[in-house]
């Protein structure tokens, strides 16, 4: 569907009608008091009031904490000094959240309170069993959906099939990012056989990150069925021959696939790639930073799709019951105003929360837009091309499996 936006004053468009299946892979983790537990089975588990306050482990797998999500979890502590005692923060690629958490359950003891992350987490835990279903199981401790939920951001939601709860949302990219010291505006690649011809002529000067470790390769790559052509955007496995060919073809130019959308950030920082697919995000928090140029250069594609994504809080089985119990109000305050503002200073435009948007959310959200948020480019390019439906956590895991075997195998060709 077509987005629509007009300047910053309406810098959140109004996407109605669109299904979004992705989801974020952040995780928490924590443990219950020493000595807790519960009888209750993973399946029937019922929150339980602590009698004290209680540790919780938080484990990330998709950048949430500094996208707003570490602010939020402490604010909570502060707020509730009778629920928590402490949180220790754990990171993770997103390829070994599911492994960490299969282990402490192998193993009897679940360390992991909540895990935060996108799609490919989720998707990997919920594949592998490892999730308590939150919703509608214990839909009852948590926020009414619909309040703060519009179409996108709802049909984003059920994607997790109700094991985890939506804490961020973004209709990402992807688009061109590139170095204007090494690269002329004018010979930008913007459309996939501009892009395969550039980098045949500039060997191992383009490049993409991991799909499996990397929001913007997981966008890059969603997006190609749509400008080839492809018989089933929907099926990496029937659907994408186009798309397999294409990328097998453009690896042959490619030096590298970095395992991480932050190590791909530094080799185009350090001037090793001059052209990069990327997403809003990742466009303002490296400028932000001075991991790039803040005069990078950004380009659309001309058959511009963007490919939504979202991260989730995820709970483990495993967790006891007065777990269950902190985990379900922090998630509840995660999505509230307050904690949603604080999103919008860390490099994304929207929101999990419908009613939290750029223009509603005071002067220090809008002149952080103003600095970094390219107030001259995004809100005219929000409103250009469509908005896709990801993968779901399954045939995303699919599609990370194909292109292992089909692109990321045969690296440099």
């Amino acid at each position: 569907m077509t987005r629509r936006g007009s300047g910053l004053g309406r810098f959140v468009p109004t996407l109605t009608g669109v299904t979004v299946a992705a989801l974020t892979a952040v995780s928490l983790s924590g443990c219950g008091a020493p000595g807790e537990s519960s009888s209750s089975s993973p399946e029937t588990l019922t929150p339980k009031k602590p009698t004290k306050p209680i540790s919780l482990t938080v484990l990330d797998g998709g950048g949430d904490l500094t996208g707003g999500g570490k602010a939020a979890i402490d604010a909570f502590v502060k707020a509730h000094p009778d629920l928590v005692s402490k949180v220790t923060y754990q990171t993770a690629a997103a390829t070994d959240v599911a492994g960490k958490i299969k282990a402490q359950q192998s193993g009897g003891s679940v360390d992991v309170s909540l895990l935060l992350g996108g799609p490919d987490v989720l998707g990997s835990a919920q594949r592998q069993n490892l999730l308590i279903k939150q919703i509608p199981t214990n839909a009852k401790s948590l926020p009414d959906l619909a309040g703060i939920q519009d179409a996108p951001r709802s049909g984003f939601q059920k994607s997790s099939n109700g094991y985890g709860l939506l804490v961020n949302y973004d209709p990402n990219g992807p688009f061109i990012d590139y170095n204007p010291a090494k690269v002329k505006k004018s010979e930008v690649p913007d459309t996939p056989g501009e892009l395969l011809a550039w980098a045949k002529a500039h060997k191992g000067k383009f490049g993409y990150a991991q799909p499996s470790g990397s929001g913007s390769g997981r966008a890059f790559v969603q997006t190609l069925p749509y400008m080839l052509g492809d018989s089933d955007p929907s099926d990496p496995a029937k659907g994408w021959d186009k798309t397999w060919a294409y990328l097998e073809e453009l690896g042959t130019y490619v030096s590298s696939y970095p395992a991480s959308s932050t190590l791909l950030a530094q080799q185009f920082g350090a001037g090793q790639l001059d052209v990069v697919p990327t997403i809003i995000a990742h466009d303002i928090s490296n400028r932000k930073t001075g991991t790039w140029p803040k005069d990078t250069g950004i380009t659309l594609f001309k058959d511009q799709n963007w490919i939504s994504d979202g991260h989730f809080a995820m709970v483990p089985k495993g967790v006891s019951a007065e777990t269950l119990y902190v985990d379900l109000a922090l998630e509840s305050s995660m999505v509230q105003r307050e904690a949603q503002q604080e999103r919008l200073t860390t490099g994304v435009l929207t929101t999990a929360n419908k009613d939290v948007t750029v223009d509603n959310s005071g002067s220090a959200v809008g002149d952080f837009v103003q600095k970094w948020g390219r107030p001259d480019f995004f809100p005219t390019a929000l409103g250009t091309g469509k908005v896709r439906v990801p993968l779901t956590p399954e045939k995303m895991q699919e599609a990370f499996d194909l292109w292992q075997r089909k692109v990321g195998s045969k690296v440099g060709g």
